[in-house]
């Protein structure tokens, strides 16, 4: 599910990146579907499969630097992409450029994704020391 969600955002914001400045909005909200889809494929399974790899007693710790990562990548993406699309001279050329951007970022994780496997190790370990 993890990569079908990144696969998911990746063609969704390679399309958007594609279109036509005067592509009907129609078109546009069928695009951002695929867009949206991604989030709720990604997040709750990565989630689960972090938190069952790590130790009970470690789940807090990690649940925390997760959320605390994916706040800082969502402030960061926000200044970078912010700074592009700043100049209204080179709002689109910049629009394009940030989704270009987001694209091969997602594709990359897409790709990364494809080498998660759940982790038996841990939980086996978690169970016998209970």
């Amino acid at each position: 599910m993890i990569t079908t969600g990144l696969a998911s955002m990746t063609l969704g914001l390679l399309a958007l990146a594609l279109l036509p400045a005067g592509a009907p909005v129609w078109l546009l909200a069928v695009v951002m579907v695929l867009v949206g889809l991604g989030g709720p494929l990604v997040m709750p399974p990565m989630t689960a499969l972090l938190l069952n790899g790590v130790p009970a007693h470690r789940s807090g710790t990690v649940s925390g630097v997760f959320n605390t990562s994916r706040q800082v990548g969502g402030a960061l993406a926000i200044a970078v992409f912010g700074a592009l699309l700043a100049d209204s001279d080179h709002f689109s050329p910049g629009l394009r450029t940030s989704l270009l951007i987001a694209t091969t970022v997602l594709l990359a994780a897409a790709v990364a994704s494809l080498q998660l496997r759940p982790s038996a190790t841990l939980r086996t370990e978690d169970t016998a020391a209970a």
